[in-house]
């Protein structure tokens, strides 16, 4: 693949990405739901259970149907749904009390990237025994307890031959942190995390280089990633492009 990818292509990818992540759980799964994608972590995270309309025509019946079946598991959960069906996802979402997120971008790059090499920092590759290590360093970047984030990060997960875990270290002292998963010739981007007293220096940009070029070397011609509006600057500065943004909503807290 020597273009961008197309939109559908990469909601695919998430689909599958995240359908492999769940299953690897001992109380986790996915299933399709017609056109729809229903996904249960059980981590109490609405992001981390849902429904993903990956198709932009997704039946709304669909979508109810997975909403229901993961409501039923009693877990904070979301919607997301691609831009074309926003309509009738809202629709949805409002009548069942869910709440309006910002919409997330869904970014892509193609080949190979060329990292910032901030001073001092050491970008190595987990060993799933470490998987408490990234939670740790992720979990306080994005407001969770380690433990919580723990319970979908776990040894098994990094043990798997398609995700990869990354740690960037200064001094000894473990300061960013990111996963890929590599499945068929993409490779997704997820949990690029840095310690709040060590940002602005790069240091997030390197550890998603070094996750997106292994996964390249492993086989992969393309990566994406989910991208908060914070760090879209980021990513695309490495390259990546916003394909589409999706609209989210997530159970009331």
């Amino acid at each position: 693949m020597n273009h961008k990818p197309a939109s559908d292509t990469a909601a695919s990818a998430l689909a599958s990405t995240w359908a492999l992540l769940a299953a690897t759980l001992r109380e986790g799964w996915a299933r399709e739901v017609g056109k729809a994608m229903a996904i249960v972590t059980t981590v109490p995270v609405p992001t981390l259970n849902g429904v993903w309309a990956t198709c932009p025509n997704t039946p709304p019946e669909d979508i109810e149907a997975g909403l229901e079946t993961v409501a039923a598991c009693r877990v904070p959960h979301c919607l997301e749904a691609r831009p074309g069906g926003r309509a009738a996802a809202k629709t949805i979402a409002e009548r069942r009390g869910l709440v309006a997120e910002p919409d997330i971008p869904l970014m892509a790059t193609v080949g190979g990237v060329e990292g910032p090499r901030p001073d001092g920092l050491v970008v190595r590759e987990l060993e799933p025994a470490e998987a408490s290590l990234h939670c740790e360093v992720a979990g306080p970047a994005f407001g969770a307890p380690p433990d919580l984030l723990a319970r979908l990060i776990t040894p098994a997960v990094l043990a798997l031959p398609e995700v990869r875990g990354y740690v960037g270290e200064v001094n000894g002292e473990a300061v960013v942190t990111a996963m890929s998963v590599t499945t068929e010739d993409a490779v997704g981007i997820f949990n690029v995390a840095t310690a709040p007293a060590y940002r602005r220096q790069g240091y997030g940009a390197a550890a998603t280089a070094r996750a997106l070029n292994d996964g390249l070397e492993a086989g992969a011609s393309w990566g994406w990633l989910q991208s908060t509006e914070a760090g879209r600057g980021v990513y695309a500065t490495l390259g990546f492009t916003t394909l589409e943004s999706w609209p989210c909503w997530v159970t009331a807290s």
